[in-house]
């Protein structure tokens, strides 16, 4: 089993090195900040839940495998924090304006106007939300965050395959959804 930067301070947390844990928190609270904002839309709702992300994560700290990826399993926490906040509160799922979605495999090399950029990410996003939310969660994992297929499927408690459907199913439905209302 090969020793992680962050399972060398998770040790040191686990061993009354309680300041270690800022570490952390420095490390991922942009990411995990990032995610809420575009799960929830509201900055002051991402910050709460970025915070309450890494209570949890204190709390329950002994009951991280090591070996296993940190981030993959801070994020399960932060996103089952945000699914409870949005059944809750009845909350909209959106995307930042700096998304780098693909939709296909190839980068597009034409040069287009900021203006002409906006509409298409207003687009995609208004595309976005109407995708069920599990197929939302997954494509932004993989295109926006960059996750592997298999750090996507810790992240979401489930099979690798269940990932690569999902995605499927999303990226199918956005280019139905893109060509139908372009």
């Amino acid at each position: 089993m090969k020793i992680t930067e962050d399972d060398a301070i998770i040790d040191k947390v686990l061993n009354g090195n309680v300041n270690a844990y800022g570490m952390i928190v420095e490390k991922y609270q942009q990411p995990i900040y990032n995610l809420m904002l575009r799960t929830v839309g509201s900055e002051d709702k991402a910050a709460d839940l970025a915070q309450e992300t890494f209570i949890r994560a204190y709390e329950k700290l002994d009951l991280f495998r090591p070996g296993n990826k940190f981030f993959s399993w801070l994020y399960a926490i932060g996103m089952n924090l945000a699914r409870d906040s949005i059944r809750k509160n009845k909350i909209f799922y959106a995307i930042d304006n700096k998304n780098n979605l693909a939709l296909n495999d190839r980068i597009d090399e034409e040069e287009h106007n900021p203006y002409e950029e906006r509409i298409e990410m207003a687009h995609l996003q208004y595309a976005l939300n109407k995708l069920p939310f599990k197929e939302k969660e997954a494509i932004i994992l993989r295109y926006r965050e960059g996750l592997s297929m298999k750090d996507i499927a810790a992240a979401l408690e489930i099979s690798v395959s269940g990932v690569k459907m999902r995605i499927h199913r999303g990226l199918k439905k956005l280019r139905k959804i893109l060509s139908e209302e372009g």
